[in-house]
């Protein structure tokens, strides 16, 4: 018996048509027939603490914050994803990223192009996993 793959989407700049790709590509029948776990991650850059003190930033800030979790809902609602698989954190990508798929115990992490480029600067990236690289959301199906 195949042990479940857990796949990681990071939301940060992720299109609607992405999403919808994701959606039928996991919607099909031979994904359907994998056992596959999706969580959602979106990373809120940390900004400085001196920033606070300006009190314009707290209200660009809270906007921010805001804006992250709608997305993250609105995606997690579109992928049927529950609220105890979405995550909303935030710190440097790359850092938080790979910190939640290791937690997890992630298989995969799909991310767009240049997130992924980031999070593969990182040796912590190469020394935890094994990676695909991904170009079109179909290479799920070949996985």
């Amino acid at each position: 018996m195949n042990k479940k793959k857990r796949v990681l989407i990071v939301t940060n700049a992720i299109t609607d048509e992405e999403v919808s790709q994701i959606k039928q590509a996991f919607n099909d029948e031979y994904a359907s027939s994998m056992a596959i776990d999706l969580s959602l991650v979106h990373v809120i850059p940390e900004l400085p603490t001196s920033y606070f003190n300006i009190p314009s930033m707290g209200v660009l800030v809270e906007k921010y914050y805001d804006e992250a979790r709608q997305s993250l809902f609105q995606v997690g609602r579109h992928l049927d994803i529950t609220k105890n698989n979405q995550w909303l954190i935030s710190g440097k990508l790359r850092t938080e990223v790979l910190r939640l798929a290791a937690k997890l115990g992630a298989s995969f992490i799909l991310a767009s192009a240049e997130q992924i480029q980031e999070l593969q600067r990182s040796l912590f990236f190469k020394s935890i996993h094994q990676y695909a690289l991904i170009k079109n959301v179909n290479q799920i199906k070949k996985l």
